[in-house]
């Protein structure tokens, strides 16, 4: 069965930028009403509602925060969709050489950052709702300087799995992206042996979203979209 996303409430947290953005374009164009929560959102307001639409609300929000977290909660209430793509500030680097205090930054952002808001708002999510969490290629395949990425990537999927089984009926799915322009411009020429030839757009990597928000028969599923770079 196809959920429509007709007057939904959906919380995007990430939204301001990259897929989140992509996502919340395409959500408001699907008729959804769109709650984007990041740490620019208030202050771009402006700029958002210039890029997606009118009628979007825009929140403050920093998802690695305990007290934030709880104010957010209260302050969005009741919501039908719950979108995760914060993204962790984090270069790669050899694991020789990669600075412990920021891998774990890295996991208090993207991984304790979505369980610590998961486990805060899940009652707030209607009947036939969903969660969709994000991980990335880094835990499909390994990659040179992403073993950081790679843990926390590999620790999302399998919290996904689990909370899809503790949080029925509510679907909980993962999208795990391949390497996404305009942040993996570095690499471009090596995407060109991708069997898709070219880096995902943030628009590609939305629609897996969508998809998973509308399908009501999807739950503890990690879809990779990556153009087939694992493959290669």
């Amino acid at each position: 069965m196809i959920n429509s996303l007709i007057n939904k409430k959906i919380l995007i947290v990430g939204g301001s930028s990259g897929i989140g953005l992509a996502v919340a374009r395409q959500a408001h164009i699907l008729g959804a009403n769109v709650i984007i929560a990041s740490r620019s959102a208030s202050e771009r307001h402006h700029e958002l509602v210039s890029l997606i639409g009118d009628e979007i609300e825009t929140l403050s929000y920093n998802i690695a925060s305990e007290s934030e977290t709880r104010c957010i909660v209260e302050q969005v209430g009741k919501i039908d969709h719950l979108v995760l793509t914060v993204r962790p500030d984090l270069k790669p680097d050899r694991f020789q050489e990669t600075d412990i205090s920021a891998a774990k930054e890295a996991f208090e952002t993207k991984f304790w950052g979505q369980y610590r808001l998961i486990q805060q708002v899940w009652r707030k999510i209607n009947q036939n709702g969903s969660i969709t969490m994000t991980a990335g290629i880094a835990g499909e395949h390994i990659y040179q300087g992403f073993s950081t990425m790679s843990m926390i990537n590999s620790a999302a999927e399998t919290l996904c799995r689990a909370l899809a089984v503790e949080l029925s009926p509510i679907r909980v799915n993962i999208v795990s992206p391949g390497f996404v322009e305009p942040k993996a411009k570095e690499i471009e020429k090596q995407a060109e042996q991708f069997p898709l030839g070219r880096l995902a757009s943030p628009e590609d990597i939305a629609h897996t979203y969508i998809y998973l928000m509308t399908n009501s028969y999807t739950t503890g599923t990690a879809i990779v979209t990556d153009g087939g770079a694992r493959l290669i």
